[in-house]
């Protein structure tokens, strides 16, 4: 019995990982929309046992949506003092589309991912390496994904999760970084070689 628990419990954990990733990636691929706040306000309690806090903090159902609107733009899009949250532009290549750019294409390219990236959003972007982590964990290819995890994601969070620490005037986006940051060291833990 205890050992089906023990297996029980693996699989409702291998399938959150997936899903708490791909919830992340929505909420940094774009402004909020109404379908992805009607989700975070259902699931407001669970969000807040998970991140330690509240994401949505004082914000209500009426007002949520513009105030995160207006966020998202001032800490990401512009006109100044954003940070796209883009592996080459946070790790300061002076470019989009810089060489880390082309390693994580490499890397997608190399485990067979097809990097769904158009115009608008570039593969280094974080709702790209996000959904490449959650479909590595998806096909059970964990080492791969904590591999893509030190090689990316754990290099760049630190300065995009200082940015917006900064620059904030929510709790949304600093809750659901410094939750990502804390999952991800936690589920890839760096081992010495």
């Amino acid at each position: 019995m205890a050992a089906e628990n023990n297996s029980s419990s693996a699989q409702a954990t291998d399938s959150a990982l997936p899903t708490a990733l791909r919830l992340l990636a929505s909420v940094f691929a774009r402004e909020a929309d109404q379908p992805l706040l009607d989700q975070f306000i259902a699931r407001r309690d669970e969000l807040t046992d998970v991140l330690g806090r509240d994401p949505l903090g004082a914000l209500t159902a009426d007002n949520a949506l513009e105030a995160l609107a207006v966020e998202y733009c001032h800490l990401f899009i512009g006109p100044k003092g954003h940070l796209p949250p883009v592996e080459s532009i946070v790790l300061g290549e002076g470019q989009l589309w810089g060489p880390s750019t082309e390693a994580v294409v490499e890397f997608y390219e190399r485990c067979g991912i097809a990097s769904r990236s158009d115009e608008r959003t570039f593969p280094d972007h974080i709702s790209m390496e996000l959904d490449c982590l959650a479909m590595l964990e998806e096909t059970d290819r964990h080492a791969e994904a904590g591999n893509f995890a030190h090689l990316h994601l754990l290099r760049w969070l630190p300065g995009l999760l200082a940015h917006v620490q900064a620059n904030a005037s929510l709790a949304f986006y600093p809750a659901w970084l410094e939750g990502l940051q804390a999952t991800l060291a936690d589920e890839y833990p760096q081992t010495d070689k």
